[in-house]
């Protein structure tokens, strides 16, 4: 009875403590979990998702196909939750997550392997299992991954799982425990092909623990060399028949670089232990984790010459060494490295860093922990141990919260695409031209255009010859393809990813962009008007407008609502062209979408000052208006006080109706002023046209109907 109750009583304690990593980890993952806009990788993930069931169910049989059962996964469950950005990374959080308290109990086994009980005994609590959960739940590497919505933290969470159950497998030998290894195994597979690495590992250590009981050989020595051989062989040549299809994509997408082995291990080391790249942060900051892997190399070394630590040694050793150094070889063949790939020895390298813990782990399984922890550890050894510890999870949380580079910092660290098209929706007409760089940031445009505005997203303009890295193509060719690609558009944006646009149109020497970026930017030399350069963290989005004459060898076109009203003594108002963005016509437009007007401007004598606009829609007018634009026409870039007699302005706006604007009909108002004096008595008095007083010129009304889908 009294054995049963001390069982009972461990068993509470053991799922308490595994509850409450469960709960801090959620807790931490869940923190800020939108903060950042979702980048390329993630727009993908949604895209593939979004297919049809038969298609994805297929890519699990389908070799080259990266990780299959993480998009058949996120299906179900956007179909759940919805497509939000939290919706999307909620599965990598919830994973991350479970892998915490998973950590601490695949450290509780491997704690126990190796030992020899005479009678069954409930364990306490494994100090090497907690510390490695710590380490976990505070890691910037993991932390990052399960706040994005890729398959990485799925597999932390896989690969934990298949630790855990290969040394449940080599501690008891029971057939149920074989039946979930295998089960897990497989599974693995499936998350990531990568995993294959793991599974060669796992079966080099079986080989080993064969040999290890079985009567010396050359014949026994020899099975486990070949088996590594051979498996290795077959990790390569996988892996470089995933590089066909997936890792030009990877490449291409930025999220891979050439590295040779010794520079990715190097690498590695660094964006496991605080998700930097060298340089990132202080030098000093890495130190602790380097003494923490040291160390836990070192225990391990000399545990691997006594039989009782022996298998547990091995363990370590092999599933963190043995998948890392196929992985490096690799390199020869791919030279494709992203320190994610290797997310399934994480788990290994917690375990390294924290195996000096675990022997007061047996000590505490064996009962005897007071005199093994003082034959084997010092209270000094102890404590500069902890210190290490303490030191490890002091720089990993100031890595998180790192300007610049933290993702808890407040900065914003990932590329803002989401901020960069909720400019251009709020700003594009139904006749401009969008241009994305590279073209595979489309989904993220198909993702954010269609929450932003409520009007129909325009089909975008992509220049394949890019992305294709044809090396014919180069100043002729982008010049052909853009003149067509343009012919018949007055005003175009463009989209550019700058870092991931180099790779397939780099720059020249001290330019910011390549062919298609410097075109944009350089406005003025192409005879066009630049119309506005927004700059967001890894996304811009340039603006250009062109005189008609240029693009098409037309005329200029005439408003098509002539007004003739003057403001002040030298500025005409010619008239505006209101655009279509629903069916039914011009007047009629959906809260959360645009309304695209098109203004029209000549002035009789050059103009002293460079005077702003704003464009009101009210019902009550003498109230603040309901919504509206406010700025200096062409966002500046063509102030008034350039503008020259004969050489009409034709200024582009659009007035962002807000999502829970009211339906109803709305008076829209037009003014000018002097941005020194933003009050009324800085207005410019209007003479001829519909006028709210002398400084408001009425353009007509519109109707604004529900916001619905």
């Amino acid at each position: 009875m009294q054995a049963v109750a001390k069982n009972q009583g461990a068993f509470w304690k053991h799922a308490l403590l595994v509850v409450a990593l469960f709960g801090a980890a959620l807790l931490v993952r869940l923190y800020r979990l939108e903060a950042q806009s979702l980048w390329l990788d993630e727009g993908s993930s949604w895209e593939l998702s979004r297919q049809a069931w038969s298609v994805l169910l297929a890519d699990l049989l389908r070799p080259n196909a990266a990780y299959p059962l993480y998009h058949v996964l996120l299906k179900g469950w956007m179909g759940f939750a919805g497509e939000s950005e939290a919706a999307l990374r909620m599965p990598s959080v919830l994973a991350g997550a479970l892998a915490v308290p998973l950590v601490y109990l695949m450290s509780l086994e491997v704690a126990r392997l190796g030992l020899e009980e005479s009678r069954p005994r409930a364990p306490g609590i494994c100090w090497a299992g907690f510390a490695a959960a710590l380490i976990l739940l505070a890691s910037p590497f993991a932390i990052w991954y399960s706040q994005e919505a890729k398959v990485y933290s799925l597999l932390l969470f896989n690969a934990t799982l298949v630790l855990w159950a290969l040394a449940r497998v080599l501690r008891t030998g029971a057939l149920r425990d074989w039946a979930l290894l295998l089960v897990v195994g497989v599974v693995a597979l499936f998350v990531h092909r990568l995993s294959i690495l793991l599974v060669a590992a796992g079966a080099w250590l079986m080989a080993l623990q064969v040999v290890g009981h079985r009567p010396r050989s050359w014949l026994n020595l020899l099975a486990p060399a070949l088996a590594g051989l051979f498996s290795g062989l077959l990790v390569i040549a996988m892996i470089s028949g995933l590089g066909g299809e997936q890792a030009a994509g990877r490449s291409a997408a930025g999220a891979a670089i050439p590295a040779d082995p010794w520079l990715a291990l190097e690498l590695t080391v660094v964006r496991f232990s605080l998700d930097r790249w060298p340089g990132d942060s202080p030098s000093w900051w890495l130190l602790p984790w380097l003494l923490l892997a040291g160390l836990g190399l070192v225990a391990a070394l000399v545990d691997l010459r006594r039989s009782a630590t022996r298998l547990r040694a091995a363990f370590v050793l092999v599933m963190l060494f043995v998948p890392l150094g196929l992985f490096l070889l690799q390199l020869v063949v791919t030279r494709l490295y992203e320190a994610r790939y290797l997310m399934m020895i994480y788990p290994a390298w917690l375990l390294l860093l924290t195996y000096p813990l675990l022997k007061p782990g047996a000590a505490q399984v064996s009962g005897q922990r007071t005199r093994i922890v003082r034959k084997s550890l010092t209270y000094g050894l102890v404590s500069a141990y902890a210190l290490l510890l303490a030191g490890a999870l002091f720089t990993g949380g100031r890595a998180l919260v790192q300007p610049v580079f933290g993702l808890f910092s407040g900065d914003p660290v990932k590329e803002q695409y989401r901020e960069a098209f909720a400019e251009l929706a709020t700003r594009v007409h139904p006749d401009d031209a969008i241009v994305l760089h590279p073209n595979y940031l489309r989904p993220l445009y198909d993702y954010y255009m269609a929450r932003f505005s409520r009007d129909p997203a325009l089909q975008p303009l992509t220049f394949a010859n890019f992305w294709q890295g044809e090396t014919s193509f180069g100043q002729r060719e982008w010049d052909l393809e853009r003149r067509a690609g343009l012919a018949g558009f007055t005003r175009s944006f463009l989209v550019i990813a700058p870092e991931h646009a180099r790779t397939v149109d780099p720059p020249l020497p001290g330019d910011e962009y390549g062919l298609v970026g410097n075109y944009w930017r350089f406005s003025r030399e192409q005879r066009t008007w630049p119309c506005g350069i927004w700059r967001f963290n890894g996304a811009h989005l340039l603006c250009q407008q062109a005189p008609e004459p240029y693009y098409t060898g037309a005329a200029a076109p005439t408003p098509a609502r002539p007004v003739g009203a003057i403001f002040g003594d030298d500025l005409i108002f010619q008239g505006y062209t209101l655009k279509a963005t629903m069916p039914v016509g011009p007047g009629v437009y959906r809260a959360g979408g645009n309304v695209p007007l098109s203004l029209f401007w000549e002035v009789t004598a050059p103009l002293e000052a460079d005077y702003s606009l704003f464009l009101h829609l009210c019902q009550a007018c003498d109230q603040p208006p309901a919504a509206g634009e406010d700025g200096p026409p062409l966002e500046g870039y063509l102030p008034t006080s350039t503008w020259l007699p004969g050489k009409p302005a034709r200024d582009d706006r659009t007035i962002h109706l807000p999502a829970d604007l009211a339906p109803g009909t709305y008076t829209m108002l037009l003014g000018l002023y002097d941005p020194n004096d933003p009050t009324p008595a800085g207005r410019l008095r209007i003479r001829g046209g519909d006028t709210l007083g002398d400084d408001r010129l009425v353009l007509g009304s519109i109707e604004v109907v529900a916001n619905e889908p």
